[in-house]
């Protein structure tokens, strides 16, 4: 069996001893996400316009035959994105 050296045991000791900077970078890692996440986000009239559009796609999209179910999930989901976007350019 092959012997470990002491330069090796100090390294392995080190990288062991570096939680602190671990935990500081997945902090610094989550106020970034939270901050892209909260630019990003709609302002309260597209909130509001998002949410009409939506519930007259919703009933648009079922009264075309559309379900949400687990074969036909793609074709629901692909209508009711042109429909929002056909809703959101007719609002606006």
């Amino acid at each position: 069996m092959k012997s470990t050296k002491d330069s090796e045991v100090k390294i392995a000791y080190r990288m062991g001893q570096s939680w602190g900077s671990q935990i500081v970078a997945v902090v610094i890692g989550m106020l970034l996400t939270m901050l892209v996440v909260w630019i990003t986000m709609p302002n309260p009239e597209e909130r509001v316009l998002n949410r009409a559009c939506f519930k007259e796609c919703k009933a648009t999209v079922e009264r075309e035959g559309h379900t949400m179910s687990f074969l036909s999930s793609r074709d629901y989901i692909e209508a009711m994105k042109e429909c929002h976007k056909e809703c959101t350019s007719r609002i606006e």
